[in-house]
């Protein structure tokens, strides 16, 4: 059995379903507290795999912050040891910027929105199970063209690169899969200021929780599975 490290950058954000499936495959989860000032590895060779959760800060902001510096680093490192990798929302951001993609700000998606497969999903080990079109949680305002040498997996009506995978066993997933509803209460009741700006409703989010979450839960638990099966 083997130990996956987490990266996690907001109290609201944690590792959800993911950690549950790695938990219940027999192995064990090392999740470092970005937001409580814990460092991150600098060798991703002791673990299973990488996860890399979503945070309110950006690949831009990589000049006050050193943490995103170091975590692009260790994900350009796992990747090359073609180590299993998940990144979700801004770590789905920053393991594009691994791989040579600019980010940048754009228009801000809040909200479930529907997503949609692309052709090469359909043969994706990870992602194939998922219908053509799903409704997702997305919660981002960072963009990326699709990473050199990567594989297109998902999108948006107002995110062309939803998802993607490079090598064989690491994907970047803009969407919120990871969240049960509980986690997206948590994070609505905090972010009213934020929704309040864009401006988008806190209750319609709830109210399409209620309607989507437990069944956008089950297909994500299917999909950590089968990219459990990736490890060694």
């Amino acid at each position: 059995m083997a130990e996956f490290l987490v990266l996690q950058h907001e109290p609201m954000e944690g590792p959800g379903t993911i950690a549950d499936e790695i938990r219940s495959a027999g192995h064990t989860v090392r999740i470092v507290r970005i937001d409580q000032k814990e460092k991150v590895p600098t060798d991703p060779a002791p673990f299973g795999g990488l996860v890399v959760m979503g945070g309110s800060m950006g690949v831009c902001d990589q000049g006050r912050l050193s943490h995103l510096k170091e975590e692009i680093l260790l994900l350009g490192k796992a990747v090359q040891a073609d180590q299993p990798v998940l990144g979700i929302c801004l770590g789905a951001q920053l393991l594009a910027a691994a791989a040579g993609a600019e980010v940048k700000a754009g228009e801000k998606e809040i909200g479930w929105v529907p997503v949609h497969k692309m052709p090469e999903a359909c043969k994706d080990p990870v992602l194939r199970r998922l219908p053509e079109n799903f409704p997702a949680l997305m919660w981002h305002g960072d963009h990326f063209w699709l990473p050199k040498g990567a594989v297109h997996l998902l999108s948006s009506q107002k995110c062309a690169c939803a998802g993607f995978r490079m090598g064989k066993k690491a994907y970047g997933l803009v969407p919120h899969l990871e969240m049960t509803a509980a986690m997206i209460d948590e994070m609505v009741s905090a972010s009213r200021k934020e929704l309040a700006a864009v401006p988008v409703e806190p209750a319609q989010i709830l109210e399409d929780s209620s309607e989507y979450a437990e069944p956008t839960e089950e297909l994500a638990r299917t999909m950590w599975k089968a990219w459990l099966a990736l490890v060694g």
